[in-house]
């Protein structure tokens, strides 16, 4: 059995698990937790995630049981692992770290029993260094992104191609139109069933392979390079789109997009740039918001966090936004910013380095009942229901965000 647990530091990595658990943020093709069950193939998984998310997390993965007891010899991994090779499930009890950073442990039925929560692990583990990462920072999620796209399309890539050779009934194969370019070897194109290049585009897989999930489209005027992953419903539309790049399913981008994380179902449909970046889910980008993403000194990018100055270490940081979240048209964002879950951002000039959760503009902050209004309003026109569970969530963290910064 394995358990995926949720430990110290999550406030870390906010605005982007506000809504959601840690190991369900994407890096690459892929989702922290789909990662985990394809190396694991045939284990039983639970979770233990924050109390707030009990019941979303048991609606979003039924098949899991969710802050419930363990009972017998189990292997728990850290929702924020990506494991490099598989760590067995069965064996003596040991804890698995990385350069310091806690992986995950592996404790007997016994042990087990008497774990309540990770939070008060008390156990003398051996230790036991092993081949892995454990994502603390936002930006550390995007700059394992281009490494986890090779990893997950061009090494996988003869699975992934005997894979597209089989449609569903009524479906029909991705096509590349007459018209469009495929610069590089062509077996780095993988095309999911219904996905459709058009006349007037240039795909590129000199720089690494592109994916084509269902139902992806690639419009006249685009340009894509790999390593590039395209969700499921994707459009990208007269976009740039540089190396590095991955969209979660129903997203539409147009501008220019350089390495940088899409969570899902979110619109960039106009000019503009976002660069090294992570954008959450059911984001606004008005016409020509643009971030900035390395500094005019070339020093390294600092961000805002809790009223803290944290130094990066990175020359290229873009900005971190919330699920929800809306900026005007000609939005200036300020490198490394982060963008609070639901903010609203509308103000001339250079963004501030933080932006809490539910701000309308730099003064205000929306009424709940305008917050949840939208999201319905939001959601339905991907054809997807807010939830009574997700509902309360968002209560919480509204009430949450009440009481100081996010």
């Amino acid at each position: 059995m394995i358990c995926i647990y949720e430990g110290d530091g999550l406030d870390r990595l906010s605005p982007l698990c506000d809504l959601r658990p840690a190991f369900d943020l994407r890096c690459g093709r892929f989702t922290l937790l789909e990662k985990l069950q394809f190396i694991y193939p045939r284990e039983r998984f639970a979770f233990w995630v924050r109390d707030e998310l009990q019941e979303l997390t048991a609606e979003v993965h039924p098949r899991c049981g969710v802050n419930e007891g363990v009972d017998s010899d189990c292997l728990f991994l850290s929702a924020q692992a990506i494991l490099d090779e598989a760590l067995p499930v069965t064996g003596d009890e040991a804890l698995f770290i990385h350069e310091g950073r806690v992986v995950g442990f592996r404790l007997k039925a016994a042990a087990a029993q008497r774990l309540g929560s990770v939070r008060s692990l008390s156990f003398d583990l051996p230790e036991h260094e092993v081949k892995a990462r454990v994502v603390e920072w936002p930006w550390e999620l995007v700059e394992h992104n281009a490494g986890e796209l090779l990893r997950e399309v061009e090494v996988r890539g003869q699975k992934l191609e005997a894979r597209s050779q089989k449609y569903g009934r009524g479906e029909e194969p991705g096509r590349i139109e007459r018209g469009a370019a495929v610069v590089g070897d062509r077996k780095k194109l993988h095309m999911e069933a219904g996905s459709r290049v058009w006349p007037g585009t240039v795909v590129s897989t000199e720089t690494g392979p592109v994916f084509l999930d269902k139902d992806a489209v690639v419009r006249p005027g685009s340009f894509i390079e790999g390593p590039c992953y395209v969700g499921p419903g994707s459009v990208i539309d007269g976009a740039k789109v540089r190396p590095g790049c991955s969209f979660g399913p129903q997203c539409r981008i147009g501008g220019e997009v350089e390495a940088s994380l899409f969570q899902g179902y979110t619109n960039k449909h106009h000019e503009g740039f976002i660069g090294h970046a992570f954008v959450g889910e059911w984001v606004n980008l008005g016409a020509l918001s643009t971030n900035s993403d390395l500094k005019n000194a070339y020093q390294p990018v600092q961000v805002s966090w809790q009223g803290k100055t944290i130094d990066t270490g990175r020359l290229k940081v873009g900005c971190f936004i919330g699920d929800h979240a809306k900026t005007a048209i000609g939005s200036l964002i300020n490198t490394g910013t982060r963008i609070g879950t639901f903010a609203n951002w509308f103000e001339p000039g250079l963004s501030p380095k933080e932006i809490p959760a539910f701000a309308w503009g730099s003064k205000t902050r929306w009424p709940f009942g305008h917050v949840l209004s939208s999201a319905h309003k939001v959601m339905s026109r991907r054809g997807v229901t807010l939830s009574p569970a997700y509902e309360r969530v968002l209560r919480a963290l509204y009430a949450a965000s009440s009481r100081g910064p996010t």
